[in-house]
């Protein structure tokens, strides 16, 4: 029996040191991450308030009801931000393990490139499906952005454009 809790002790000691050794290895991360998973929820956030205009413009053409799901959310929790923390978590060991004696803040700048997407995809979304009374700066940036209001329905943005020209 002693065995048996000396091996779980052992096991938690070792876990315990591990997990130490990452939190003091990647503190320096923890501010980087923290901005971009704001931007990240933040680009999820503006995506939920497109998916409520889409639906309030054309109530008939929606796949669905607006609403936040927890899909949609749990895919942003799942996928996306650890897909972009692993990367400035990559690019923070290749910053002080590889390039030791080049000065690139890599981690900085796969974070800058994280939130210059995510605010891309913001301005997108905030663009998207405004309506003609609306600030010509949405009017201005919809000339440069991705409209995205096709992406919630069942057909192709163009199609709509022409019945409502109709």
């Amino acid at each position: 029996m002693t065995d048996f809790l000396n091996f779980w002790k052992a096991a938690f000691v070792a876990i315990g040191g591990w997990l130490g050794w990452l939190i003091g290895e990647f503190k320096p991360t923890f501010p980087l991450i923290i901005v971009a998973i704001v931007f990240i929820v933040y680009d999820a956030w503006t995506a939920y308030q497109l998916d409520k205009r889409v639906k309030k413009m054309y109530p008939n053409k929606a796949k669905r009801p607006a609403k936040f799901t927890s899909f949609a959310f749990g895919k942003v929790v799942t996928v996306t931000i650890p897909k972009r923390l692993a990367l400035i978590l990559l690019a923070f060991l290749a910053e002080h393990w590889v390039f030791i004696h080049v000065q690139i803040p890599l981690s900085y700048v796969a974070t800058g490139v994280i939130c210059f997407e995510q605010f891309w995809s913001i301005l997108e979304n905030e663009a998207s499906c405004r309506d003609a009374k609306e600030s010509r700066f949405w009017k201005i940036l919809q000339k440069i952005t991705i409209d995205k209001t096709e992406r919630h329905f069942d057909v192709e943005l163009d199609d709509l454009k022409k019945e409502d020209e109709a």
